[in-house]
């Protein structure tokens, strides 16, 4: 073979062989591409499974020390219900993940229990049974049993927090012993952050009873007279434009503020009835001087700066230099819950820098009070004996898929916890409980 043959076989094998090595280049990057996208939703699947089971437990734990709280059969039945699906749920989450029964032996114990009691408390309620002072007692073991088995799962939840990865902890190198995974999970002792995540709203605040807009007057604005509506002397901004119109369920005329000290506020007014809809502003955080009093008065002012009265707190919370407050409707000395309005305040300075105004938008119109049946004395003894009452007020709260009713709001303490207890004033009979949850940052109601 001739040098110049020699040259072109050897080109020729050489680009064969590029050609070869590109295409296994290819093919392995792929096939990678494809086993990381793979690993990225199996990840993520698990990790569903895991925060929602965290959901599972922690209202578990809340509903059992719900119905340690109540005298009346038929809301004992309808919690009952919810620790059936709960339980059911955590059952399903656990399934889910890649977890020995060893590992979770004492979760699976727990979660079985809860569901086989009360599958048969539901039984025994269905035959109109009122649940007996010894199985009150069986109810509180399993809430203390509840409350630990919670730290454990939410110990947990930070690694999550911290690039740990289910997955690449599925494996062992001993294949006699449990995964990474599963050993980590069973070793967890240490309570560690409450879950749900903290929500900064009081009773009743994410209802909106009425699909039709009842609080707002007939009379429709045009842009400037919603431009009148954001005073500048309430709102203390140095300029403001308009910034178009929203369409949806409330028709919006839309504001940009600008502040003399850099901030940015933006502004919705409807354009049925010229409301404050919403507000909110931007705010850079110094050291905090305003007490939770101080804030409070603020937000009643600011609300009725605005034109709207009788408005006074009914809840509030702080978190992280910021004060929630709720403020409701005051008619005759009874609390209306439906129209309800949420300020926040700066407790470095006191600036308002939020409003929403949705509820009150919905439900705030002029109405009769109804006649009130029972007394404060037969509205306690819709609650458990053990739980000692601080203050009793009327209210009108929204009913749990339509309307209003007149209602007594039972402040209570009982075995270290807060209760909002709410009972019907016309049957006497205990409607709801909530649960106050104290964290660092604030309360939550449950």
């Amino acid at each position: 073979m001739n040098k110049t043959k020699l040259i072109t076989v050897l080109w020729i094998l050489s680009a064969t062989l590029l050609l070869i090595s590109i295409g296994f280049a290819i093919a392995f990057f792929v096939t990678n591409k494809d086993s990381q996208e793979y690993k990225k939703q199996l990840e993520f699947m698990y990790e569903k499974s895991f925060y929602d089971l965290i959901d599972n437990v922690n209202n578990i734990e809340m509903n059992l020390s719900k119905l340690t709280s109540s005298n009346s059969q038929e809301y004992q039945a309808d919690v009952v219900d919810k620790l059936l699906e709960q339980s059911n749920m955590a059952q399903n989450n656990l399934a889910s993940l890649p977890l020995t029964d060893q590992s979770i032996s004492k979760t699976i114990s727990f979660i079985n229990t809860t569901n086989g009691y009360c599958t048969s408390l539901s039984n025994q309620l269905g035959r109109g049974q009122a649940l007996s002072d010894d199985q009150k007692y069986d109810v509180e073991a399993l809430c203390d049993s509840a409350k630990n088995i919670k730290q454990e799962v939410n110990r947990f939840a930070v690694l999550l927090t911290n690039d740990y990865s289910i997955v690449d902890n599925m494996k062992s190198k001993n294949k006699e012993l449990d995964s990474n995974f599963s050993q980590q999970f069973s070793s967890l002792q240490e309570p560690s952050v409450e879950y749900p995540q903290l929500i900064y709203d009081g009773p009743f605040s994410d209802s909106v009873l009425n699909q039709e807009i009842k609080g707002l007057q007939d009379k429709e604005f045009t842009q400037l007279q919603a431009q009148e509506q954001v005073n500048k002397d309430v709102f203390g901004y140095d300029k403001i434009s308009y910034n178009g119109m929203t369409e949806g369920r409330f028709t919006t005329y839309n504001f940009e503020l600008n502040f003399a000290d850099n901030s940015k506020g933006f502004v919705q007014v409807t354009k049925k009835g010229g409301f404050i809809l919403s507000y909110s502003r931007t705010h850079t955080l110094q050291k905090i001087s305003y007490s939770q009093e101080k804030c409070v008065e603020l937000a009643e002012k600011f609300v009725k700066d605005l034109g709207i009265n009788d408005m006074e707190c009914v809840w509030y919370a702080d978190a992280e230099g910021y004060l929630y407050v709720n403020l409701a409707y005051k008619l005759d000395n009874i609390i209306v819950y439906p129209d309800l309005i949420k300020v926040k305040v700066a407790m470095d300075d006191g600036t308002i820098i939020g409003l929403e105004g949705m509820n009150y938008a919905y439900n705030h119109i002029e109405r009769v009070v109804p006649k009130v049946i029972t007394t404060e004395t037969d509205a306690k003894r819709a609650v458990e004996p053990e739980l000692m009452v601080q203050k009793v007020t009327l209210c009108i709260i929204p009913k749990e898929y339509v309307g209003e009713s007149l209602a007594w709001e039972l402040q209570a303490v009982g075995n270290g916890n807060q209760f909002y207890a709410y009972v019907d004033a016309e049957t006497g009979q205990l409607v709801r409980i909530l649960k106050v949850i104290e964290t660092d940052d604030g309360s939550l109601l449950m």
